[in-house]
């Protein structure tokens, strides 16, 4: 069976062509390149995916979440050694939650995005520390 060289998108009635692009993939403030294949107007408009089109795209937001996960392991472990605080410590003061340390920087758990940016924060000035815990 012979492959259409056209279609219309459901939405817009464009007309869409099977054709490669470049789409950048975001995740957590990282951000990746990937080149996909599917059905595209001849401008930069949504197109569409079908099938196994998306799946480059699944495995880029799959590798920025590993990367971001490995990233914040050893962030909350620097930030922890570099401000002198316990697990259960740096939990209770940065989060309010007993064993979320624990969770980050064993790989189980992912801080928020504001707690992510508060541990940017003291990594990049550790004596903010004091400052938190007289809040």
């Amino acid at each position: 069976m012979a492959r259409a060289k056209t279609m219309k998108h459901p939405e817009t009635g464009a007309t869409l062509k099977r054709a490669r692009r470049v789409e950048t993939v975001s995740y957590m403030g990282m951000s990746k390149q990937v080149k996909i294949e599917g059905w595209f107007p001849d401008d930069d408009s949504d197109g569409l995916l079908i099938g196994n089109d998306s799946l480059p795209l699944d495995k880029a937001i799959a590798e920025l979440k590993t990367a971001y996960l490995e990233q914040t392991k050893a962030l909350a472990k620097k930030v922890r050694a570099s401000t002198g605080l316990t697990q259960k410590d740096a939990s209770l003061l940065l989060t309010g939650s007993p064993n979320s340390f624990s969770k980050y920087e064993r790989g189980v758990a992912q801080p928020s995005w504001p707690t992510y940016v508060l541990l940017k924060l003291l990594d990049r000035q550790p004596k903010l520390i004091e400052t938190i815990k007289t809040v």
